[in-house]
């Protein structure tokens, strides 16, 4: 469809006062014809963090704009747009705007000078004089996913609804992680193009590499659902190099070339395309949407008021019903959390007790064995740090293995609260319509599971400290002495594992909860608004009949050419 049919579309839709007078209508209006008016493709760097995102944009545009660093730097969407000279605007969440120096980026967008975003950032604007800029494009730099800040993943997921296309960078050392995946399945239906790039080729061998890229594109191709994928196998870090110290040949050993060749070639020809149908999928399901809020005004004024008053009434007692329904299932996906962990967590805590602690002890045995010559004191010490690395060694290699699974059946769960709250929200739209005996395009109401939840539990916060060697022990002899310290270890690490057992279970457990609440209260959101709309549709046909016959048939000729210019953008959008 050309942009010009969705254009005068939109020019019709602008004279609703339906839009104007609804608040969420009102806001997908303006996000869809902003992006008309603008014509504005937004490409967006995806992928893990430390994948180098960040240095591929600054390879992309020749310059060092957006600060780098060893650990983590991106936690705001930055957003680079054509300017002729460079700027920066930072945007608050209370809208309030500030500019601020290119150099002083960093404080800002960073999450060591901005941890958790305490600077209460929305977005930061940057405007360069980029060819890549220059014809109605965006390159956004995202957080990555997977970082221990959680909340840069939730940024992450945010955005991407707002976009268009995507670039995903993945890296040859480590290859595609679990977490990248899931990443990928959620975001792969909101972009119109994807272009797979595997960054960092000079941080590891040729044969390395390509088996890296061998085993990446094969998991996603099974895991995603694509055959034939093309990868660009690159070194943002040498072409950046190259560019800044104007080398030509440098940067043919980048392979960046090829990569920005295609990138020019999407953003030529395919741009238009890919805008357009991004932008057609929102209207399809902003014009039903208003479809379902026009046609219940225009029910509701038709109707004698006494009868208008039952249907409304039996709207009230059929929505209670409705909700009563939601809230037991919601009851039992709760419990369903409870059982997996009672039927997982707990179970696999004992199985890997069972399987690892006798391991530990009899390792605990060489180590006695080995160490027995030493004072009681020195003993100890010895002892703790024996047990810090060993607990941390079992736990590290199960928690990782255990979070997959929880994550998987956590996922099972989060996916059926999301399809009851889906069905709810067509029970609503059903209800209204089967009420007031309205004909409509069932719009979209599918609600993703648009987050990543990871489990951390990081031994960085434990220190064993163990108090097994007392004066008292000290000046007995030293084959008593070391008998009752080992006696006296053999029971401390049986106390510790446990204690440890007992912290992974709870941290999990509570993460679960708080995952299952979290994404419980977005999709009740979400189930809300379509409610408070259906309701305010209806409370506006009674406020016409309760002003009288003659205000009634004014309002009611309103809709009814409201109605005739919706039917005209359905016949040109739909048909």
């Amino acid at each position: 469809m050309d942009i010009k049919i969705i254009e005068n579309s939109l020019g019709l839709l602008n004279s609703l006062d339906v839009i104007k007078d609804n608040e969420n209508l009102h806001r997908k209006f303006d996000l869809i014809s902003n992006k008309v008016e603008s014509k504005e493709l937004q490409l967006v760097v995806l992928g893990q963090f430390k994948r180098g995102k960040t240095t591929l944009i600054n390879a992309l545009i020749g310059t060092n704009l957006l600060p780098t660093a060893v650990i983590p730097v991106t936690s705001i969407i930055t957003i680079l747009k054509y300017g002729i000279k460079s700027k920066a605007i930072a945007n608050f969440l209370n809208r309030k705007t500030t500019e601020i120096p290119t150099s002083k980026l960093e404080d800002y967008i960073s999450e060591e000078k901005n941890p958790e975003n305490e600077k209460q950032i929305d977005k930061v604007i940057i405007e360069h004089p980029s060819l890549y800029l220059k014809n109605g494009v965006q390159i956004i730099d995202t957080p990555g996913v997977g970082s221990v800040h959680k909340h840069n993943t939730d940024v992450a997921y945010e955005f991407i609804p707002q976009a268009d296309a995507g670039i995903f960078v993945v890296t040859a050392d480590p290859p595609i992680s679990e977490s990248e995946l899931k990443f990928l399945n959620s975001i792969k239906s909101h972009l119109g193009k994807i272009l797979f790039v595997q960054n960092k080729i000079d941080q590891v061998g040729i044969d390395e590499g390509k088996k890296s890229l061998e085993f990446t594109k094969r998991i996603i191709e099974e895991s995603v659902g694509v055959k034939d994928l093309r990868f660009f196998s690159v070194s943002s870090k040498i072409a950046l190099e190259s560019k800044l110290k104007n080398q030509s040949n440098n940067i043919q050993d980048s392979n960046f070339l090829e990569f920005e060749k295609e990138l020019n070639n999407f953003l030529t020809k395919e741009k238009l395309q890919v805008l357009t149908k991004s932008i057609l999928t929102k209207l399809e399901a902003l014009i039903s949407e208003i479809d379902l809020i026009l046609q219940l005004e225009i029910k509701t004024s038709k109707i004698p008021l006494l009868t208008l008053k039952e249907k409304i009434e039996l709207f009230q007692k059929e929505l209670t019903h409705i909700k009563q329904q939601k809230e037991d299932a919601d009851f039992i996906l709760q419990g369903q959390t409870e059982k997996l962990v009672k039927e997982t967590l707990i179970e696999d805590i004992e199985v890997l007790k069972e399987q690892e602690l006798p391991k530990i002890l009899k390792e605990l045995d060489l180590f006695y064995e080995k160490n027995s010559k030493l004072n009681g004191q020195e003993l100890s010490n010895k002892f703790n740090l024996f047990l810090e690395q060993n607990i941390k060694r079992v736990f590290k290699i199960w928690r990782k293995a255990e979070e997959t699974k929880l994550q998987q059946s956590l996922k099972a769960i989060l996916d059926r609260f999301s399809n009851e709250t889906n069905k709810t929200i067509e029970k609503v739209i059903d209800l209204s319509a089967n009420i007031f005996d309205i004909q409509t395009n069932k719009f979209k109401t599918e609600i993703e599971l648009a987050e990543e939840y990871e489990f951390q539990f990081s031994f960085d916060e434990i220190k064993v400290e163990i108090e097994v060697f007392t004066p008292i022990v000290s000046r007995l002899p030293k084959f008593l002495s070391h008998n009752l310290l080992y006696k006296n270890i053999k029971e401390k690490t049986d106390q510790e594992f446990d204690a440890h057992c007992g912290r992974v279970r709870y941290d999990f457990h509570q993460r679960m909860i708080k995952s299952i609440s979290e994404y419980q209260a977005k999709l009740n959101e979400t189930l809300e608004l379509t409610v408070k709309e259906v309701k305010e549709a209806m409370k506006k046909g009674l406020k016409r009949k309760e002003k009288g016959e003659k205000e009634e048939k004014t309002s009611l000729a309103k809709l009814h050419k409201q109605e005739e210019i919706l039917i005209k953008v359905k016949k040109i959008i739909f048909n």
